[in-house]
C-alpha cells in the first residue's frame, strides 16, 4: 500500500489534537507523506508527531497566509475544528470562520480532497451552539464545490480515559438519559477511516458517513465498566439543570442527545465500510481500561 502514496502530502490540521493526531499516525503508519499542522511545533506531541515521519508546520488561526504555505503541493487536507466544547473552548463564529478558511485555502491550493471531520447528527443539529458551526461549515463545503469526504464522528471512547470524565471518582455520573444509547467511536477509528477516504477517493468523495462502533446505554457503560476495572463503577444519574449551570453548551448537546434518543448513526453501514470497528469492550481491553484505571484513586 505505502508505494502508492508517499510521494502525496496530507495536511492534517489540529495534529496535537487528538482527532489529528489520530489520523496523522494512521496516515504515516499508510506511507503517506503527512505534514502535521499545530500551534505549537516544539511541543512534545510535535516532537513525537517529527520522529515518526510527518513535516511539522506551525499553525497560526486566522493568518491565511501561514495556512497557504502549509497546503503548498499538498494532495489532500483533513480539517478539524475545536468548538466550544473543546479543552480551550472556541466560539462559535471563530470555529465557523476556522473551518471556513481551511476548506477555502484548500481549494485554492488545489488540494484533491479534504475529508472533514464533523459531527454525528449534524443535520438535524440546528440550534446546538456544540454541533451547529460543523454543519454551517458543511454547508460551506458544498457551496464552494470543495471535494470533500465528511466524517461525522459520534462520542469519542477515549473521553472516557480523560480526567474531565470525573471516573476519577470511581462512578459513572453522567446527565445522559439511561434509556438513551451513547453512540460511540474509538479515536484509532477516526484515523482508520480518515485513511480509507484519502485511499479510496472514487469511493468517498462526495458522501458523508457517520461514524460508530457501538451504542451503549449509560448503565450499559457502567457495567462494561465495571466488569473491565473489576470494580464496581456505579451509574449515576446527574440532573441536566445540574451541568447547565456549569456549562450552558455542554447541556445543550445533551439535551439534543436525549430528545432525539440519541445521535442516530448507522452503525451497519459503519461496520460495512470498516469491519475492523472496536467496540466499547474491545477498546477496553486494548487500552482503554487501563487508562481509566490511572485515574482511579
Amino acid at each position: 500500500m505505502a508505494e502508492h502514496h508517499h510521494n502525496k502530502v496530507i495536511l492534517v490540521t489540529g495534529a496535537t489534537g487528538r482527532q489529528g493526531g489520530a489520523v496523522a499516525y494512521r496516515l504515516l503508519a499508510d506511507g503517506w507523506t503527512v505534514r502535521a499542522l499545530t500551534r505549537s511545533p516544539h511541543s512534545p506531541p510535535a516532537r513525537k508527531l517529527a520522529a515518526a515521519g510527518a513535516q511539522i508546520a506551525q499553525d497560526r488561526p486566522g493568518d491565511r497566509t501561514t495556512l497557504e504555505a502549509a497546503m503548498a503541493g499538498v494532495h489532500g487536507v483533513f480539517s478539524v475544528q475545536a468548538g466550544v466544547l473543546g479543552a480551550t473552548p472556541v466560539p462559535y463564529d471563530a470555529e465557523i470562520a476556522r473551518g471556513r478558511l481551511i476548506a477555502d485555502v484548500a481549494l485554492a491550493a488545489g488540494a484533491a480532497h479534504l475529508v472533514f471531520s464533523s459531527v454525528a447528527g449534524a443535520p438535524r443539529a440546528g440550534g446546538v451552539r456544540a454541533f451547529e458551526p460543523k454543519l454551517r461549515i458543511e454547508h460551506h463545503l458544498r457551496r464552494i464545490g470543495a471535494p470533500a469526504t465528511i466524517l461525522r464522528p459520534a462520542s469519542f471512547m477515549d473521553n472516557y480515559a480523560d480526567p474531565s470524565s470525573g471516573l476519577g471518582s470511581g462512578t459513572l455520573a453522567t446527565p445522559l438519559a439511561a434509556g438513551v444509547p451513547e453512540q460511540l467511536i474509538a479515536l484509532t477509528d477516526i484515523g482508520a477511516f480518515a485513511a480509507l477516504a484519502f485511499g479510496d477517493p472514487e469511493g468517498y468523495l462526495g458522501r458523508a458517513v457517520d461514524l460508530a462502533g457501538d451504542q451503549l446505554t449509560p448503565p450499559q457503560i457502567a457495567r462494561a465498566l465495571s466488569a473491565a476495572l473489576g470494580r464496581d463503577i456505579p451509574y449515576v444519574p446527574v440532573p441536566i439543570e445540574a451541568v447547565r449551570a456549569q456549562n450552558a453548551a455542554f447541556a445543550e448537546a445533551v439535551g439534543f442527545l436525549n430528545r432525539n434518543g440519541g445521535y442516530g448513526a448507522d452503525l451497519a453501514r459503519a461496520r460495512e465500510l470498516h469491519p475492523g470497528l472496536l467496540t466499547f469492550d474491545q477498546w477496553l481491553t486494548t487500552g482503554g481500561a487501563a487508562r481509566i484505571a490511572a485515574l482511579l484513586p
